[in-house]
This record gives C-alpha cells, sequence and structure tokens, in this order.
C-alpha cells in the first residue's frame, strides 16, 4: 500500500487479479465486493491458474494519486468459507462483528443461527453475549437493548435479523479458529 491508503497495489506484471462472484464464479467490476482469484504469471516450478483465496475484496483500475497505474485490492472485507447466504444476500460474521464492536456493553462473543421453516423464508438469529455491566434484571432496559443492537446489524446487512441477548461466558469458546456460524437449514 502507497502512502495515499487507497488499497494494496498489486504488480500486475507478475500477478494477474480478477475479483469473482463465488457462487456464479462470474467476473464482477471495479468496487463491487466479491472473492479474489489471483494467477501468478512468473511462477515456473509449480504454475496456478486462477487460484481462489477466498477472501473478499473490491478492485480498482484507476490511476492511484500516486501515481501507479496497477490494480489496487481494498483490505479484506470477510471470506467466503465464513460466509452464509440469507434470503440471496450475503452475511458475513465480520460484518456482524464489527457492529458489536461499535456498540458498548457487548462483548465479541457472538453466534449466527440460521433457520428455515419448511416452505418459509431463513431466518437469522444472533446469539450476543453482553458484558457483566450491563446485563440487567430490568426487561425494558435488555428490550431497548436488543433492539438497538438489531437495528444496527439490519442497517449493515440489509436483511431481517432476530437478536437474543445472552449472558456473559455462555456461548462457547473454541480452541482456534471460533464456531460462529450453526445454519440449521435442511438443503
Amino acid at each position: 500500500e502507497c502512502q495515499h491508503k487507497n488499497g494494496l497495489h498489486v504488480a500486475s506484471d507478475v500477478f494477474f487479479p480478477e475479483v469473482i462472484d463465488p457462487q456464479t464464479l462470474e467476473n464482477l467490476g471495479p468496487g463491487i465486493p466479491g472473492e479474489l482469484v489471483v494467477t501468478p504469471l512468473t511462477k515456473t516450478g509449480m504454475p496456478l491458474i486462477r487460484y481462489r483465496t477466498r477472501d473478499i475484496v473490491t478492485i480498482n483500475y484507476e490511476k492511484c494519486a500516486c501515481g501507479r497505474t496497477s490494480p489496487r485490492i481494498s483490505k479484506v472485507l470477510g471470506r467466503t468459507d465464513d460466509m452464509v447466504v440469507v434470503r440471496g444476500i450475503n452475511v458475513f460474521p465480520s460484518q456482524i462483528e464489527e457492529v458489536l464492536l461499535g456498540v458498548e456493553g457487548t462483548q465479541p462473543h457472538y453466534q449466527i443461527i440460521v433457520t428455515r421453516e419448511k416452505g418459509g423464508l431463513d431466518e437469522l438469529e444472533v446469539l450476543v453475549e453482553l458484558e457483566e455491566s450491563f446485563f440487567s434484571d430490568e426487561v425494558k432496559q435488555l428490550q431497548s437493548f436488543e433492539q438497538k443492537i438489531t437495528k444496527e446489524i439490519e442497517s449493515v446487512l440489509s436483511v431481517g435479523v432476530k437478536v437474543r441477548l445472552v449472558e456473559p461466558k455462555t456461548i462457547e469458546r473454541s480452541e482456534g479458529k471460533a464456531k460462529r456460524i450453526i445454519d440449521k437449514r435442511s438443503l
């Protein structure tokens, strides 16, 4: 990245970057989030063609303010292996985590449960751990806090969500990568 912080410059004479739709594998235009696919052009020992990184990024082909004309990729917005599709919308746990980090009183421990009633629409429920100081016996206070978090998440995801507040340390912790999504849909 250069001093202008407008994305990571890709040495396009060494790597050919593409951004594709993870489901259809079609190329996406500049500024549209999709999966980064890279083809190393100079690798000779073990050539790779269209290596899927599973990273969700956007790509920009415009000339940078620093003068470079090479393509630039954004910071990683999420991962396709962490993604779940709910009502045709790609939902990434990182989006929910970002919202929760901005809400005072919540912990970065959460779990996403996706269900579908027979013949119905996908339902998205987010279990959110509260900090001990915010957990209260007052139902109205908890309900308004729940509604606030619901609105914040829905504004980012553009899909309806049910938020359920849970006591601290009730969401299972795991060694290594946390299991954020529980998909209970029978597909």
